[in-house]
């Protein structure tokens, strides 16, 4: 089993689950995500206040709640709205429908995530796990049925994070061993996005067994984690083991500038079964100028070195603006690009149009059309494709 490539490659970050993680809160001031978020980086499940901020700045409304209202506990904090867990416990639910529209072909219906969130804290230390159900290769998140090569599985139990933890400093400091998201660039909602597929740090699909070691400061934050490979897949060949690193920095109210490095090493790649070493190194941006409006922004270097050709050298890069038309309402544009090294004649490029509409609490209907210039290896020619992708999440 392994990462597959091209259209496949593409179909199968959009079956994915979806976690929830948002970097345009930068527009109303959170630097830090470990407030929201279980993972003190971000993404996944959010803790009971991000639950409850999610009501109060994310929901829809007609208009903005005062300071008064905003303050009062909202009921969607519990679970499934109406259960009240011990405080030591956390549970939620990730649920995610829709479907693929290519232009040309035909409508594909996607089942994208059943997934059950469960965190454990009992005083500094803190355990968490997902599990749920995938259909159609899940590929790197899947337990059983292990299906490999090109035989696709029809249903398979998912597992994508299990880790323990302790917090450290009143809670600044955060250490974990386990299975759990890479910390390198944004975690952005778009997940087949070429910075996250070209860097295999997609928190959909790419979480690798390690021990991390993260920090969330007043105006810094960062993580590192020691990378030990994925251990539901095989053989053991295939895996990656080496560092993966972020830090970012509050420059300026609403302006915060980041870095990643990444450095991993496999004894055999996939496709040309030679041992590989594979670089991610590179820089991001968020910013707020106005507080409807969030900027975003990353580029990052990419080599690929392997003992017997000569190295590989590339780029991926994002750039997006986020502008909320009113609470509950955003209008997102990006533009992306990436080159590969493999001989392609200039870089493949894309751009996204997006309306997100989080109508109900934790329910959030989004539409992007995807229009993308795909580069290929000489003497191919690039290829143009347009596609619509519905989706409708819960996130309980």
């Amino acid at each position: 089993m392994f990462r597959r490539f091209g259209w496949f490659l593409a179909v199968a970050g959009l079956s994915a689950s979806s976690a929830a993680a948002f970097p345009w809160m930068v527009k109303h001031d959170y630097q830090s995500c470990a407030v929201c978020h279980v993972d003190p980086s971000g993404a996944g499940q959010l803790t009971p206040y991000g639950r409850a901020q999610s009501d109060v700045l994310l929901r829809w409304k007609l208009k903005k709640p005062t300071a008064e209202e905003a303050q009062e506990p909202s009921p969607t904090t519990r679970f499934l709205w109406f259960i009240d867990l011990p405080e030591v416990l956390n549970l939620s639910g990730n649920f995610r429908g829709g479907a693929l529209i290519p232009i040309g072909s035909q409508v594909r219906p996607l089942f994208m995530a059943a997934d059950l969130y469960g965190t454990v804290k009992v005083d500094r230390f803190v355990f968490h796990a997902t599990t749920g159900v995938g259909l159609r290769n899940v590929g790197p998140a899947a337990i059983l049925p292990a299906c490999g090569g090109d035989t696709p599985c029809n249903a398979q139990w998912v597992a994508r994070e299990f880790w323990a933890g302790a917090t450290f400093a009143d809670e600044a400091v955060m250490v974990r061993a386990g299975r759990m998201f890479v910390p390198f660039g944004l975690r952005n909602n778009e997940h087949f996005m070429w910075v996250r597929d070209a860097t295999n740090t997609d928190t959909n699909l790419d979480q690798q067994v390690g021990i991390a070691a993260s920090y969330n400061g007043e105006r810094l934050r960062g993580e590192v984690m020691g990378l030990l490979g994925n251990y539901q897949l095989g053989p053991d060949a295939y895996r990656e083991r080496g560092y993966s690193a972020f830090a970012e920095y509050s420059v300026a109210s609403k302006f915060f500038l980041g870095v990643s490095s990444l450095i991993t090493a496999a004894q055999a790649d996939p496709l040309l079964q030679l041992p590989q070493v594979r670089h991610a190194h590179g820089v991001t941006a968020r910013w707020s100028p106005i507080e409807p409006l969030a900027l975003m922004a990353e580029a990052d270097f990419l080599a690929w070195q392997q003992p017997t050709l000569i190295d590989r050298l590339g780029f991926a890069a994002m750039v997006q603006a986020d502008y909320e038309l009113m609470q509950g309402l955003h209008l997102i544009g990006s533009l992306e690009g990436k080159y590969t090294g493999s001989g392609e004649r200039g870089p493949s490029l894309g751009g996204w149009i997006s309306a997100a509409w989080y109508v109900l609490p934790h329910v959030e209907v989004r539409l992007d059309g995807i229009l993308r210039r795909n580069a290929r290896p000489l003497p191919d020619p690039a290829t143009t494709s347009f596609t619509l992708l519905a989706q409708l999440h819960f996130f309980l």
